[in-house]
Parts: structure tokens; C-alpha cells; sequence
């Protein structure tokens, strides 16, 4: 569902030290670009180059061979770009020479997948799989969660459980069903876009495909100091999904009702909902007849309705 610009330049590193090569690499990715191979000496970096027609750039140090034999490479590969890296890495330096390359473009093209919505919540924060489960439950939806998650309470729902790397391919061949992502916790979304990390891809790909999101949060004061980092980061966003916030585990006390102003006040305009605290919740599971009964008559089933008809 994502179309990420195919990258223009490939970067072999030709690099003896190794602190140094590390140093290195992590300034390549931290900026996004393709490195492909890494030439531990001349001889395999010269079979490489004879083997492989692609256009690359060579990053090379002073020590990692002759200085004769990296200007016949250079004169052999014209349409191949070598920059020298000292070993006193200037990093601006060297950014401004693959920038001038075509560095990789890190934008990626969102398309937003009408029938896909994702739930998302603050750390430690409970009813994140609950809310996705009940949800599906109300929608007739099918759960995708993610294989590196939390164990998931039970549920009759359909639930596929996939890796982060298959979460594209398994978008892109949803039908007209609503799917409901399990995405898990987070406190910043623009942060996944260079992150290379599955965790960070999962999320990514759950912003990036939601036509809505849901972001779940502990009815605390941690919760809602999480909440507050999450909203100055999602403002951040370009063209974001529309958004439900949710404060979660809502007690109706005094302490609970200061924590209820807070939360509005920092949700603002935004869809908002409070669910009640209930202790029977995690006594049963959803769907199953014993607790049919339960669910609808009580609030938190009328909260999640709610939720569920701005879907």
C-alpha cells in the first residue's frame, strides 16, 4: 500500500577500520541510504565492480588500498562516483556529497485504505487489544496484530497474526471487509519514518494505511503525560488520518473527573471518549454467551458502540 521512490543511489563501502566503517554506516542510515555491499579488501571489490553493471558510489579510505590502484579504479569505472572518507569523519562534508548524488528519496507515497482502521495506544496502556477486539466484535471486522506483540486476550474474532514485513502485502489484498489493525504502542509516529527497525515498519505502515486511527490512553497521570508528547508529535504529521482519542479505565470520582478535564483539554476538538473502569472486563471474553448479557447492558459496551459507529 505504500510506494517508496526506487532508490537511485547504491553505496559499497571500501573501509579497513572497522570503528571506522561503523561510524560510517550509521551516518548512512540514519539518513536512508541503500548500502549494498561492503568490500573487506581490494581484490573482492574489484571482482565486485567487474561482476555487477549497476551505478554506484564507492566510499573509500586512504588505508584500504594503494593509492595507484584506487586511481585505476576510478579511471576503469567512470560512471562510477569514489569518495574519499578521512578518518576523521567530517559529516557534514560527506552528507553534502551524497546529497549532491540524488541521495534515496525517504518520502513515501500514503495511500489510505477506506476500510482499514488502526488502534493505537500510549505505553502500559491497558484496553488496547480489548477496544481492537470489541470493536471488530461490533464492525463484523477481522483483527491483523503483529507477531512481536503482547500476548492478546481471547476472542472469537478473526485474528491474523503476521510479521511487520508482511503487513504490505497483506493490505494490499484486503477486500471490502473492515480490517482493524492491532498497531500497539507508541508515543511518536513521525519518528518511524527513517527508523529501519520491524517495530517501527508496522507502525508506520498502520498510520500510513488507516483511514482513521484510535489512539488509547490510561486514565492516569502518566497516561495523559504520554498522551501529551503523542499530540505535540501527531501534529507534526502531513495530511494525517482522522483521529479518536480514548482515555481509557475512566474512574466517575473526584480525582477522576480533574483527570477528565485534562484529557479534553488536551484532546481539544478531536473526537474524544471516555471508558469507564470496570472490573468484570477481564473475567470475560468477548463475544462468548456467558457475557453477552454483560456487554450490553453496561457503559463500556455503550462507550465502544459509540466509537465503533465513527468508524
Amino acid at each position: 500500500m505504500l510506494e517508496l521512490a526506487e532508490p537511485r543511489l547504491k553505496i559499497i563501502t571500501a573501509i579497513s577500520n572497522s570503528e571506522q566503517e561503523g561510524a560510517v554506516v550509521t551516518l548512512l542510515h540514519s539518513q536512508g541510504c541503500n548500502i549494498i555491499y561492503r568490500a573487506l579488501n581490494y581484490s573482492i571489490l574489484l571482482n565486485y565492480l567487474a561482476q555487477n553493471e549497476i551505478n554506484v558510489c564507492v566510499l573509500y579510505s586512504l588505508s584500504f588500498a594503494e593509492l595507484k590502484e584506487m586511481n585505476n579504479l576510478q579511471h576503469k569505472y567512470v560512471n562510477h562516483r569514489f569518495i574519499e572518507v578521512n578518518e576523521k569523519i567530517d559529516h557534514l562534508q560527506l552528507i553534502n556529497q551524497l546529497t549532491a548524488l540524488q541521495r534515496p528519496s525517504l518520502i513515501y507515497r500514503p495511500k489510505r485504505v477506506n476500510n482499514v482502521v488502526s488502534v493505537f495506544g500510549t505505553p502500559a496502556s491497558p484496553g488496547i487489544s480489548t477496544l481492537t477486539n470489541h470493536l471488530a466484535r461490533l464492525k463484523s471486522a477481522k483483527i491483523i496484530a503483529a507477531t512481536h506483540g503482547n500476548i492478546r486476550p481471547e476472542t472469537v474474532v478473526t485474528v491474523d497474526k503476521i510479521s511487520a514485513h508482511e503487513l504490505d502485502q497483506k493490505l494490499a489484498n484486503l477486500g471490502n471487509e473492515i480490517t482493524i489493525i492491532d498497531a500497539g504502542a507508541t508515543l511518536s509516529l513521525t519518528k518511524t519514518l527513517s527508523d529501519r527497525r520491524g517495530t517501527a515498519h508496522w507502525l508506520n505502515l498502520s498510520l500510513t494505511c488507516s483511514a482513521k486511527i484510535i489512539y488509547v490512553t490510561a486514565a492516569n497521570i502518566n497516561g495523559l503525560s504520554y498522551l501529551a508528547e503523542f499530540i505535540n508529535d501527531f501534529k507534526n504529521l502531513i495530511n494525517p488520518p482522522q483521529i479518536i482519542y480514548v482515555l481509557n479505565q475512566h474512574r466517575i470520582d473526584r480525582q477522576g473527573q480533574i483527570l477528565q478535564k485534562k484529557f479534553i483539554d488536551l484532546a481539544g476538538p478531536v473526537s474524544n471518549l471516555l471508558i469507564p473502569f470496570e472490573r468484570r472486563i477481564d473475567s470475560l471474553q468477548v463475544g462468548t454467551q456467558h457475557g453477552m448479557g454483560f456487554w450490553r447492558s453496561n457503559t463500556f459496551t455503550r462507550q465502544v458502540e459509540k466509537i465503533a459507529n465513527q468508524l
